[in-house]
C-alpha cells in the first residue's frame, strides 16, 4: 500500500522535480543508499548522477534535510566518495526520480 501511495505522490509531482539538477552535500549516514530532501517523500528513489564524471547511484529519500541554505539534498558519504566529490563536500548532481 506504502508503494501505491508513494507512485500517486510521484505522480503529482511538478515535472521540474522528476529530473533536475540539486546541490548536493554529504552526511555520516548509517546506511550508504539513504539520501536526504526536505520536500520529497520519504520512500522516494532517485538516480543521482556526478556530470563531471558518470558515475551514478540510486538513493531512497529515508530523512529530511539539508539545512543549510542553498542545497538541496544530502547524500551518505559513502556514495559521495563513489560519485568522486566525497572531498570537495559539495557538488551540482543530476538527479531522476525512478519510478
Amino acid at each position: 500500500m506504502r508503494a501505491f501511495l508513494v507512485g500517486i505522490l510521484l505522480l503529482c509531482l511538478p515535472a521540474t522535480v522528476r529530473a533536475e539538477e540539486m546541490v548536493t552535500s554529504h552526511f555520516k549516514a548509517k546506511q550508504p543508499h539513504i539520501a536526504a530532501h526536505r520536500t520529497l517523500p520519504i520512500g522516494t528513489k532517485l538516480k543521482v548522477t556526478n556530470p563531471k564524471n558518470g558515475k551514478s547511484k540510486e538513493v531512497t529519500i529515508g530523512t529530511r534535510g539539508p539545512f543549510i541554505k542553498g542545497r538541496h539534498l544530502d547524500i551518505s558519504k559513502t556514495y559521495a566518495m563513489e560519485l568522486g566529490f566525497g572531498k570537495s563536500g559539495v557538488l551540482r548532481l543530476q538527479t531522476e526520480i525512478v519510478q
